[in-house]
């Protein structure tokens, strides 16, 4: 008798989990057989395309952002491409400077906070946004900052930066965020 009950709930479980799965439409960059069918996707991915972060946004820092004695920026944030944990061109000085920073502060330890736009499901996001941080984190230990300076998390899409919906607002919130710990 218990067999059957355990196998009617399993059977219910996957009857629901497909029906709440069927007609949704997933799309990935990855080169997938759906997005090379054709199927439309919300947005064109150009990956040679770099798009730039406003300068206010650049210099406009969330609470907990590493600073200077004399009250300037010194760890800065990097962005990234819609789906992407790639570390982009502009990115590279960004995190040149950064290891400068670690490496006249040795003693510190960073935070790298791996961070999504609101496209995707939540579990989606949380992996993405640790991927995020992961590549910071080794572009900085390949520079020869130490691993014991730096840690990562992910918050996926749970602290945006920018709130509205729009690309502009988007790219500011696919981000590896530095945060002094």
């Amino acid at each position: 008798m218990d067999r059957r009950v355990i196998s009617l709930c399993l059977s219910l479980g996957l009857m629901f989990l497909l029906a709440g799965c069927f007609g949704k439409n997933v799309s990935s960059s990855s080169g997938d057989a759906a997005s090379q069918a054709g199927q439309s996707k919300s947005e064109e991915i150009q990956p040679d395309a770099i798009k730039t972060v406003p300068l206010e946004r650049s210099l406009d820092r969330p609470s907990g952002s590493a600073t200077t004695p004399s009250g300037s920026n010194a760890l800065d944030d990097v962005f990234f491409d819609f789906d992407r944990f790639q570390i982009r061109k502009d990115a590279m000085p960004v995190l040149d400077a950064n290891a400068q920073w670690f490496r006249a502060n040795g003693s510190k330890t960073v935070l790298i906070e791996g961070h999504c736009d609101e496209r995707g499901t939540l579990a989606y996001n949380l992996v993405l946004g640790e991927k995020r941080a992961r590549a910071a984190k080794m572009y900085l230990q390949d520079l020869g900052v130490q691993a014991s300076q730096l840690q990562i998390t992910s918050y996926g899409e749970t602290r945006p930066f920018c709130k509205q919906q729009n690309e502009d607002c988007y790219q500011q919130n696919r981000r590896a965020h530095f945060a002094t710990k």
